[in-house]
């Protein structure tokens, strides 16, 4: 016998391809990335081999796409107080980019009303809700994910890479791998329609009128955010929970989530006992789905894959401060308000930082040496002359 296997054929010293299998279910961690981009693609339903199936049998679904922690939202005039950001907010903001005290302004509306959204697609004036005096109208376009972008591109990728198994099955006369490959791809379309969502965003449900919604955001590291935006627009992407509305629930799921798990163990028999030619092209097949997978975890961000044009967004500036306290006083002279600072208690309680921010409410809107004026407060029997403090 040699130091490697030889051929195809004869029971001993040949390759064996029983690996196969695992191949099937490594890249997890890929998959993991944009698992509810992937469920809720419009693509995902199609049958097809996609590396780690098992990660779509999940019988505990999120009931919200995955918020930000670590970062404290409060309203500039409404006063509300929030500890997450919401995931399509943070699609806008990126906060765990953001460098350490680096100040951010945008201002976020609807990117047309419902009468324009009508004529935008042939709706009705009568199938239009009528606006209401105080309450802006709505986009009726939902958020949902783009038409082209790469993780449609990589699915149809293997659709057509399963489409030429099935051809190359057929043509050897390959009956296990067959049933293999459709056990298998029936298996990822299953799994995926049982898990198959939509976003459900918060809507106000009152006409009364409410303060200008206008929020600061705070990172962990002492970056601000200040959005403008209309009260709707705020409480639909920041104050309100987003929830996943999934197109099946209850025993509807478990039938297709115990489907999609017996056709999955009946394809790993299958395809571990498919001919050797099948199993090399089932391997190499495996080896590029999981390296794109793992490219498309590597590099596209969730934000490049879902469709915002419900919102027209505009990107004000952004300043990187020297220290926390110069980067509160920027945030504090653009919101024109001091409020939000003590609500949310951005500052320690003591009477000098009363003193500093009451002075700070003076001069919103003016020139203010912030930073300056803190460490006089701080340190009263130090003063600056001529570029440097002295006793």
């Amino acid at each position: 016998m040699g130091w490697f296997p030889v051929g195809l054929e004869g029971d001993e010293n040949k390759w064996r391809f029983d690996i196969i299998p695992l191949l099937a279910v490594i890249g997890s961690s890929a998959i993991q990335k944009h698992m509810q981009a992937i469920t809720a693609s419009p693509f995902a339903i199609f049958p097809r081999l996609m590396p780690a199936p098992e990660s779509l049998l999940d019988t505990d679904r999120p009931t919200r796409p995955p918020s930000v922690k670590d970062v404290k939202i409060i309203g500039v005039k409404s006063g509300i107080e929030l500890d997450e950001l919401n995931f399509f907010a943070n699609l806008i903001h990126n906060v765990e980019d953001m460098e350490k005290y680096e100040f951010r302004v945008y201002k976020i509306r609807y990117a047309m009303s419902d009468s324009e959204a009508g004529m935008h697609l042939n709706i009705p004036s009568s199938k239009l809700e009528t606006p209401h005096p105080h309450r802006s109208t709505r986009h009726r376009i939902p958020i949902k994910l783009r038409t082209l972008c790469w993780l449609n591109v990589v699915t149809l990728i293997s659709i057509l890479i399963t489409l030429g198994l099935f051809i190359w099955a057929g043509c050897i006369h390959d009956g296990t791998a067959l049933v293999g490959l459709a056990t298998m791809s029936c298996s990822t379309s299953v799994a995926s329609l049982s898990a198959r969502w939509y976003p459900r965003l918060s809507v106000r449900t009152t006409s009364a009128e409410v303060p200008s919604g206008d929020i600061i955001i705070r990172t962990r590291s002492g970056a601000f955010i200040l959005v403008y935006g209309d009260d709707n627009v705020i409480r639909e992407l920041y104050e309100g929970l987003e929830d996943c509305e999934y197109m099946y629930k209850g025993k509807k799921h478990h039938r297709l989530l115990g489907t999609s798990t017996v056709l999955l163990m009946a394809s790993i028999i299958l395809l571990s006992n498919c001919g050797s030619e099948m199993q090399i092209a089932i391997g190499v097949a495996y080896i590029i789905l999981n390296s794109l997978y793992w490219l498309l975890a590597l590099l596209v961000e969730p934000r490049d894959l879902w469709d915002m044009s419900r919102y027209e967004i505009e990107f004000v500036e952004s300043r990187l401060g020297g220290s926390y306290t110069e980067t509160l006083w920027q945030v504090i002279n653009l919101s024109g308000s001091v409020e939000w600072v003590k609500n949310g208690e951005f500052v320690p309680s003591t009477e000098k930082w009363e003193e500093w921010l009451k002075e700070a409410g003076e001069h919103v809107g003016g020139e203010w040496d912030a930073v300056r004026r803190k460490d006089e407060l701080m340190n009263p029997g130090v003063m600056f002359r001529n570029g440097r403090w002295v006793v």
